[in-house]
C-alpha cells in the first residue's frame, strides 16, 4: 500500500530533477501536469494559445478559373505560438487534432472592370461549405481598383490535415487580379481539443454486458455450438 508523506519547510531547494510517474524529467518549457493516474511532464493547454498568423504574398496573380482552384499565396509566418507549424506558399499543416478557427482577408487589385474573385478553404484538397464574399472591383481604371474577400470559419480538424486557400472568379471580365500583401492576412487559432472518453462509453454497452449473463435451468451444460462469445454461463450442478 502506498503511503503519502508530508514534509513542511520554509524553503524547498532541489539539487536534482523532479521525476514524473513515468520516470521522465521532462523537457525545456514543459510543466508538471496532473493526470487521472498521477502527474507527468507536458504542455498544459490553458494559457498557451496555439495559433499561426502568416502574411499573404504580394502581387501574385490569382486563378482566372470559374471553379475553386488552389492558389499559392501564403506568405511567411508572422506570429506562432503553442506548436511547431509547417507552412509553405501553398499550404499549412495542422499540428494536432482539435477545433480550429480559420480566418483571412485577401485584398486584390485589378485594372479590369468588375473583376470579382471569391475564396474558400480546402481541407486535404476538399472545399469546405462556406466561402468569402465576392470581392467586386467596380472600376479598376477610375481609382476603385481593389476589393477584399473575408472569411471566418470554425472546423474540426485532424492532426496533419493540410489547409489551402482556393479562389475562383465569379465574373466574366477576364484580366489580371493580383494580391496586395499590405492589406491582407491569414490566421489559424486552435479553439480547443476534442474530449476523450474511456471505459464504458454508452448505456447500450453496459446493457449488452448484462444481457450476456445466462443462468442455466438444467444440469446439462450447453453444447459447444450453443456457447456465445462474451457470455457468462451459470450452470446448475444437479
Amino acid at each position: 500500500m502506498s503511503t503519502t508523506k508530508i514534509y513542511e519547510t520554509d524553503n524547498l531547494e532541489l539539487n536534482g530533477a523532479i521525476v514524473d510517474q513515468n520516470g521522465s524529467t521532462g523537457t525545456t518549457g514543459q510543466a508538471l501536469v496532473s493526470t487521472t493516474n498521477g502527474t507527468e511532464w507536458g504542455s498544459p493547454e490553458a494559457g498557451i494559445p496555439i495559433l499561426l498568423t502568416t502574411a499573404i504574398l504580394n502581387n501574385v496573380s490569382i486563378s482566372s478559373s470559374t471553379s475553386f482552384t488552389a492558389v499559392n499565396i501564403i506568405g511567411s509566418q508572422v506570429l506562432t505560438s503553442g506548436a511547431t507549424w509547417t507552412s509553405s506558399s501553398s499550404s499549412v499543416t495542422i499540428p494536432s487534432a482539435g477545433y480550429y478557427q480559420i480566418s483571412f482577408g485577401i485584398n486584390t487589385a485589378s485594372v479590369t472592370q468588375r473583376a470579382t474573385p471569391t475564396y474558400t478553404i480546402l481541407v486535404d484538397d476538399v472545399a469546405i461549405a462556406g466561402q468569402s464574399n465576392d470581392s467586386y472591383i467596380r472600376n479598376g481604371t477610375s481609382g476603385i481598383g481593389t476589393a477584399c474577400g473575408v472569411l471566418t470559419v470554425s472546423l474540426s480538424l485532424a492532426a496533419n490535415a493540410v489547409i489551402k486557400i482556393a479562389c475562383k472568379r465569379v465574373d466574366s471580365a477576364g484580366g489580371t487580379v493580383a494580391t496586395d500583401s499590405a492589406t491582407s492576412f491569414f490566421n489559424i487559432v486552435k479553439l480547443g481539443a476534442p474530449a476523450v472518453t474511456t471505459g464504458v462509453v454508452s448505456s447500450a454497452e453496459s446493457s449488452e454486458a448484462t444481457r450476456n449473463i445466462i443462468i442455466g435451468t438444467s444440469a446439462t451444460p450447453p453444447a459447444v455450438g450453443g456457447v456465445y462469445e462474451n457470455t457468462i454461463y451459470i450452470q446448475r450442478e444437479t
